[in-house]
């Protein structure tokens, strides 16, 4: 125990999230993440701004992962 840094840690968590988001095929709306926020917030002690950069960061990479999905489709003429 005790090989993981922080750093990889937190990029292990975050694959671990952006897996779950991919795999429910839908994003949350912004009354689902304005609670989801809030709650996290009450649980963790992060504060909202944080955890509000944080979804937009995971947001923004995903969002731009799905427009280079469907960018491929248009010049191959399929997916993955």
């Amino acid at each position: 125990m005790g090989l993981l840094t922080k750093e990889k840690q937190g990029e292990i968590a975050l694959a671990i999230l952006k897996g779950k988001l991919k795999k429910e095929k839908r994003l949350p709306d912004v009354q689902e993440i304005k609670r989801n926020i809030g709650n996290v917030s009450k649980e963790t002690g992060f504060s909202k701004e944080e955890l509000t950069e944080f979804i937009l960061i995971l947001l923004k990479e995903m969002t731009g992962e799905l427009i280079s999905e469907v960018e491929k489709i248009g010049e191959t003429g399929k997916s993955k």
